[in-house]
């Protein structure tokens, strides 16, 4: 049986027994993923197998690499939560201390992000984190994006074995996003 890495929603603060459940029985049938409260939509790409579409959270499965599949998700975060897009980037990328607890959750702890992955692309900023979680280590790409009403964390967790084999998916399933 594949190994799951959806401990994203771990950081979220939710686990699979609380959320709906998505049944999907083929990729093919993924149609416009719409939150209008956050302030994007998303058409997944047909190999993308989604897990959980509810509230503020959106998030999947790539196909398997070695009976391990990783995953993203979608997190969106009305603005009043935070005091600025900076205080956003601050809790999920660069107030962050090396072998410290995570600012977005106490069970993650920090393993450090290269100062120079930190990237500003259209709405938002980059970067490549690594975490450290229930004894292991986790390599993430941190995408926080600002829309017209909220600020989206999009989190793409992967083992050190696979974040370069599907990095190129992950940017696939970016481009599906469609933000307000």
């Amino acid at each position: 049986m594949c190994r799951i890495l959806l401990i994203l929603l771990f950081i979220t603060g939710c686990g699979f027994a609380q959320n709906k459940l998505v049944n999907t029985s083929s990729a093919d049938t993924l149609k416009i993923s719409s939150h209008k409260e956050f302030g994007y939509s998303i058409k997944p790409p047909v190999w993308f197998k989604e897990k959980i579409s509810q509230d503020n959270i959106y998030g999947g499965t790539f196909p398997a690499i070695d009976q391990i599949e990783n995953a993203v998700i979608i997190t969106g975060f009305k603005k009043t939560d935070f005091t600025s897009f900076e205080d956003f980037t601050r809790i999920y990328i660069t107030g962050n201390t090396f072998g410290k607890p995570a600012l977005f959750s106490k069970e993650h702890i920090w393993y450090g992000r290269n100062e120079y992955d930190l990237k500003k692309i259209p709405h938002g900023v980059s970067s490549r984190v690594f975490t450290f979680y229930k004894n292991k280590i986790y390599h993430n790409q941190f995408v926080l994006l600002e829309t017209s009403n909220a600020f989206l964390f999009i989190n793409f967790c992967a083992t050190p074995e696979t974040y370069d084999k599907n990095f190129t998916k992950f940017t696939e399933f970016l481009e599906s996003i469609i933000t307000e």
